[in-house]
């Protein structure tokens, strides 16, 4: 029976490990690079602010639409006159045997001719005939949802420069941490190494001092750049659009991703007019265009049909209802043109050309940014290449120099200040290499966006 129950709580124990460990597989998320930039494409916050504009502007679209099919209202008022309205009338006009006593011609006499309770209601149907700034309005409504559009494409671009630099930052950040800490591995192993030869009377105990300030040194390196780390990681989860304590896993390497990003692996061929700020400035240049020629419909008849159904009752009760109720009816057409403004819509008119005009400057000007910002980024990323190969082979010497100064150390034929000075040395080259894998990547980045490719 013992034996069962123990078999049963080892069953027990191994499935809800099983979920535990599932649970932990489903709460940690693995993103390569590209991974990391298409889900922040979907679930960034400023992503779903502009899919919120593009829809709003779609609902414009037929809201501008709307406004030049039927429009059919209803009203309906019930009032209660307490003190009926009395007009003035001369005597002249009145009946001798109607007249209040002691009024005679040449007087007035107060008549009501309402009631203290009356109601309407009416329905009322109106068709714009035409109206030259509506069609202008259509147009106006579809540029601007290119534009919406664009702007999407435009912050969907800055989300995934800003995914890529985080997440260059945590890999050089991760870099520099495996660096550091192998080093302090080593100082530590030196430091046990020269407190056995400063027990037996081979060191001084300077040199112990010395490699002890050695080891203080990597562990504040370790622990500073595992802030970077910390703070690097909730920049990318925030510019991924995830919970600030997701658990992450990078699944590329840094040196991989400098590999894969070398100028062999380059695509040239691009447009200047198809990147995305050229076509925004082109787009706001066709909206100034558009308000230019709106300004002018406004010279334009506009003409509507419209069709007015009502009825209205009257009582000295309040209960009207009971009444007999009159209808009339409505049908007609309605025209408004300016004739004279004093020059105003003119002054409209030159203004908003003059803005037109300046859109298309505009234009120009980014069509010439984009081709400058390309050829600065792409020097940029080309010097940035030089640079690590420099860093890389600098790299390499400091630790080759490092190396052949520990075993000299080691040996009693260095000192434990040139044994500082060699490390501190190869510890800079390690973080001179690493900022210039990272300089390469974001040059590539920014290159890869100045040309409309990120």
């Amino acid at each position: 029976m013992i034996r069962f129950k123990l078999l049963v709580l080892i069953f027990v124990s191994f499935l809800f490990g099983r979920g535990l460990l599932a649970q932990d597989n489903k709460d940690t998320l693995s993103f390569s690079l590209e991974e990391a930039m298409s889900y922040a494409s979907k679930h960034a916050y400023q992503k779903i602010n502009s899919e919120y504009d593009i829809k709003s502007a779609r609902k414009e679209i037929w809201e501008t639409i709307a406004s030049g099919l039927p429009q059919i209202d209803f009203s309906a008022q019930y009032n209660h006159s307490i003190d009926v309205p009395v007009s003035l009338l001369p005597a002249e006009i009145i009946p001798e045997d109607m007249r209040p006593p002691g009024v005679g011609p040449g007087d007035k006499v107060p008549v009501s001719f309402s009631t203290a309770y009356d109601g309407n209601y009416s329905f009322s149907a109106t068709q714009m005939i035409f109206n030259g700034s509506y069609f202008v309005g259509l147009e106006a409504t579809q540029v601007f949802l290119d534009l919406t559009r664009h702007q999407d494409e435009k912050t969907e671009i800055e989300i995934r420069d800003a995914v890529a630099k985080a997440y260059f930052l945590v890999l050089s950040a991760r870099e520099n941490h495996a660096a550091f800490q192998e080093n302090f591995e080593i100082n530590r192993a030196t430091l046990n190494e020269t407190e056995a030869m400063y027990e037996n009377g081979f060191r001084e105990s300077l040199d112990v001092s010395q490699i002890r300030l050695m080891v203080r040194e990597a562990e504040k390196q370790i622990v500073e750049v595992k802030r970077n780390e910390e703070v690097a990681l909730a920049v990318l989860r925030f510019s991924m659009g995830l919970d600030e304590d997701q658990p992450l896993v990078l699944t590329d390497k840094l040196e991989a991703l400098s590999d894969r990003f070398h100028p062999d692996n380059m695509d040239d061929s691009w447009s200047p007019r198809e990147h995305i700020d050229y076509k925004i400035a082109n787009t706001n240049s066709e909206s100034q265009r558009l308000q230019l020629k709106n300004i002018r419909a406004q010279y334009l008849p506009k003409v509507n049909a419209f069709y007015t159904y009502q009825k209205t009752g009257f009582g000295d009760e309040w209960n009207i209802f009971n009444e007999e109720w009159y209808k009339s009816q409505f049908v007609g057409i309605s025209v408004s043109m300016p004739v004279f403004s004093s020059g105003m819509r003119h002054a409209q008119a030159q203004r908003q050309k003059l803005s037109w005009q300046k859109s298309l400057n505009e234009r120009q000007l980014t069509l010439r940014s984009i081709k400058t910002e390309s050829l600065t980024t792409l020097t940029e990323y080309y010097s940035a290449i030089d640079q690590l190969d420099i860093a890389k082979e600098s790299l390499e010497l400091a630790e080759d120099i490092y190396e052949k100064t520990r075993v000299k150390f080691s040996n009693g034929i260095a000192g434990s200040f040139e044994l500082t000075q060699q490390q501190g040395q190869y510890v800079q080259a390690q973080i001179n290499y690493v900022n210039a894998i990272l300089r390469v990547l974001n040059s590539r980045i920014d290159y890869l966006r100045a040309i409309g490719k990120l």
